[in-house]
């Protein structure tokens, strides 16, 4: 009875050990699969249509999603200008 225990237990071990040495082997592919992961969360929830109001213009029904990728693309060109005025 005791080795069937002990059996059952090393096997689990070793089905153990085998995960962990492949993540220690390839951080940067479980750095991706979790980036990804989170990523098509983000996108499923984000789906959602809503308005916006700028001073007297209305955007209507537009995506959440589409909302942010525009704010990061105008944050991200307004930082580059930004940069390239300090630096000269």
């Amino acid at each position: 009875m005791e080795t069937d225990r002990e059996a059952s237990s090393s096997e689990a071990a070793s089905g153990l050990h085998k995960w962990t040495g492949r993540i220690a082997r390839h951080p940067r592919g479980v750095a991706q699969g979790i980036g990804f992961a989170l990523l098509a969360i983000i996108v499923l929830q984000n789906f959602e249509s809503t308005s916006v109001d700028v001073l007297f213009w209305t955007i209507s029904e537009l995506p959440k999603l589409v909302l942010i990728f525009l704010a990061m693309i105008i944050g991200a060109l307004g930082w580059e200008i930004l940069r390239r005025t300090w630096l000269r």
